[in-house]
């Protein structure tokens, strides 16, 4: 007979492979799915965010919760229709996110470039339509200009820290901010004249 200590020791390996044999279970089906709908959910996010290195992240994040709550799938819908479902909240998250940055960012940039005191309607009207137009404006720059305005102006990082998280030196950074500044500034003059 097994003494109490030995029973506890037992009982505890047991729990322990049972766990261990769980979470290779888990970790197969996943593999499966991941086989099975990888190509699938990706194109179904691409859809959502027309990016597809964004689609690709946003797969990622959705087998990692599908792990996460592979215990408390139900089965109420399919395994597709659940997975297809997470995705598309996680395109919606992604999206709000996406535009929360945005109005940010064409906010700042306004306050950056005008100032003004009493605004009438006409102004605001004005405004918005300004502050659509530098957003587009920043976001058709090249990539190379167009993270420096955004880390300057937006994140407010001073010259020698973009520098820093850029790996080019501070001079190079100024030079690229100028010529960003220009940029913006030819552009928005080609559409005052149009």
């Amino acid at each position: 007979m097994y003494s109490a200590m030995e029973k506890s020791q037992y009982r505890g390996e047991r729990d322990y492979q049972d766990h261990q044999d769980q979470t290779s279970s888990q970790t197969a089906i996943l593999e499966n799915l991941i086989d099975q709908y990888e190509t699938a959910i990706t194109q179904f996010a691409f859809t959502y965010v027309k990016d597809w290195g964004a689609a690709q992240d946003i797969t990622q994040e959705v087998f990692i919760k599908v792990y996460g709550k592979l215990e408390s799938f139900q089965q109420r819908s399919s395994m597709k229709t659940w997975l297809f479902s997470i995705t598309a909240n996680q395109c919606k998250d992604f999206l709000r996110v996406q535009e929360s940055r945005k109005r940010k960012l064409t906010s700042f940039i306004q306050r950056v470039f005008t100032h003004q005191e009493e605004k009438t309607p006409e102004d605001m009207l004005q405004e918005k339509h300004q502050n659509a137009s530098l957003a587009q404006d920043v976001l058709a720059l090249p990539v190379k200009y167009r993270e420096i305005i955004i880390l300057y102006y937006y994140e407010e990082l001073n010259t020698n820290e973009i520098a820093a998280l850029l790996d080019q030196s501070p001079s190079t950074i100024r030079t690229k901010l100028d010529r960003a500044r220009k940029q913006l500034k030819e552009l928005n003059e080609r559409r005052a004249e149009a």
